[in-house]
Order: C-alpha cells, then structure tokens, then sequence
C-alpha cells in the first residue's frame, strides 16, 4: 500500500482520512489548508478552481445545501512519483439530503446519492492538482428532475450572474507542473487499446474483447449495464451523439494488491460535435468536451467490473449553451 503519509500508513488511508477530515469532521477551511496547496488546480468537469480559497468556498456551498453529506470510499488506485509525490485516482459515492437552497434550487428534503471520482496529485502531504468528475445526472434524478432540465436550470443561473455558461475547456486550463503517466503492463494495454478501438475507431466489436461476457458497467446517471449486449447499448447512445468524437487518454495507472483482482485507473476525454441522434437526444450541432474518468478491475484478461463516469448534466449545459448562442445571433 506503499509509505507512510503524514499521521496515516499509506496511501489510501491518507486519501480516505483527509476526505473524512474535511467533509464529515468538518475541518473545511483549516483542513484544506493544511491539505491543499495555496494556488492548487482543481479541473472539475463543471469548471476550473485555481486556489486554495475556491474549494473552501464551493465546499461551504455545498454543505449549505446538503449539510449531512457523507463521501463514502469504495477505492483508490494510485501510482508512486517516485520523489515524494503520488498520483491518487479516489472513487467514492456521496450520500446526502437537499436540506438548503442554493444552485440546484430550493431545498426538496430528498436524498442523493452521485457516484465521484477524483484524481488527486500529492506533493508535500498536499493536494496539488485535481481533476474531478461527480455524476449530476443521477444528482438531478434523485432531486426528481431531469439531467437536461437541471442544466437548462444551471445555464439561467449562470447568465443571470455571470453572462456566460460554466464548465471546463482544455482552453480554460492553466499550466501546471504534474505531467501524465500512461503507465506499462498488461491491463493498462488492454484498457487503452480497448478505449481506442471503441471510442477512437467507433469498432463496438471490440467491446467482446474489453468485456467478461458477463461485465457490469456502472455509468453515468446511476444506471449499471450488464453483460455485452447492454455495454454495447451504453456506448452507441454516446456514439451516435458524438460520431466524429476524438479520444485522448491521458494517464493511466493500475495496482495490483495482494487478494484483490488487478484495478485500472483512466483518465481520458471526448472531444467533439453533437451531430447525431443518440443518448443526447437531437443533434444541435454544438461542440461538446467530455472528461472522462474510469476504474475497472480486470480478471482473466478481461474487464469484469467498471465504474466509468462522464457528467452528463455539464454535457447538456454545453448544448444548451450552443443553442442559447445561436438563438442570440438571430
């Protein structure tokens, strides 16, 4: 599990205790400060935060609206630096009630639950930078809402105090200092060659490859496919919406402990038109950045289980804002 961190003995204790720490303990500001760098990049797929200050502040909003979350780990895959610095990829499931208004309106009283993942650098026992990817779209379901309506709720809002949409470009990043591994071995080649032919050459038959023929793939908006009939399904909505879509895989990382089957972190993005008929409804024609966050753990060569997430609320929040655009130069 690799040394010891500050107070915990390895790796994922120190992501798992410092996650409690600020959000269940209620550390916030002095904890992040202690465990997020000053001028830390966190690259959310709903925008970019480029200090220390930012997070304290959307994590105060967010326990405003949803006071007794809990972040709830299920696992961390994660690649040594080699210098003192290490790479954690964090998938957890929040767990909380709409008890406070504020960005996804008045408080409903209903519990949500949104699987996330994070990819954290840590230099220095700090978080350096993140990237970020939360499941909305089961969010807005739990809140009784659709995933497109909760966006076109966000773009309003955003308008109204900003005049522009949010979310997260490449275009919007700012340089930092950690540079992606795309690390060797057997399950990281069969990760990346089966996302390439899948997304990159749009060749579904490779999804019998990937896949156990009896996978489950757990996917945005809550939904769990099973087996490769269904998988396919899941990836064609995507296709058909995003047919000339580019992929990059930007790192990837795998761990192989002892009684456990080997995990696969990926961190990867979709870089395209919505010029199809598919998951996203009709084609409007608006370029769409999707980024991508995946674990799996792979069994006899082949993918058993995945947790694969994507935002699909900032997804929607981007054609709608291409409509809104085009609307406004008529």
């Amino acid at each position: 599990m690799g040394p010891q961190i500050g107070d915990y003995p390895d790796v994922p204790a120190f992501i798992y205790g410092i996650t409690r720490e600020i959000w269940e303990d209620r550390g916030i500001g002095g904890k992040l400060e202690k465990y997020y760098a000053a001028d830390c990049l966190v690259r959310a797929a709903t925008g970019l935060t480029a200090d220390n200050s930012g997070v304290t502040a959307q994590t105060m909003q967010t326990l405003h609206q949803f006071p007794d979350r809990q972040l709830v780990g299920e696992d961390v895959i994660w690649a040594d630096g080699g210098d003192g610095s290490f790479l954690s990829s964090h998938r957890l499931v929040s767990v909380m009630r709409h008890q406070g208004g504020g960005s996804y309106g008045r408080a409903t009283g209903r519990l949500v639950k949104s699987r996330i993942i994070a990819d954290c650098w840590v230099t220095n026992e700090q978080v350096t930078e993140e990237w970020l990817v939360r499941d909305q779209a089961n969010f807005a379901r739990c809140l009784g809402l659709d995933p497109r309506d909760l966006a076109r709720q966000m773009v309003a809002h955003d308008l109204r105090m900003s005049g522009e949409v949010g979310f997260f470009l490449p275009e919007h990043d700012l340089p930092g200092r950690y540079r992606p591994v795309v690390q060797e071995g057997a399950e990281i080649e069969l990760y990346c060659d089966g996302y390439e032919r899948i997304w990159g050459q749009k060749d579904t038959s490779a999804i019998r490859d990937l896949y156990f023929h009896g996978a489950s793939l757990a996917a945005p908006g809550g939904e769990t496919f099973h087996g490769h009939g269904d998988i396919d399904r899941f990836y064609l909505g995507y296709l058909a919406s995003f047919p000339d879509a580019v992929l990059t895989i930007e790192s990837a990382t795998a761990n192989h402990d002892p009684g456990q089957a080997p995990r696969v972190a990926l961190r990867w993005s979709l870089r395209g038109t919505h010029s199809g008929f598919g998951h996203f409804g009709e084609p409007t024609g608006a370029p769409v950045y999707v980024m991508g966050l995946s674990h799996a753990q792979v069994v006899g060569g082949r993918i058993q289980q995945e947790w694969l997430l994507t935002d699909e609320v900032v997804i929607w929040k981007q054609i709608e804002a291409h409509l809104e655009s085009r609307a406004g130069a008529r």
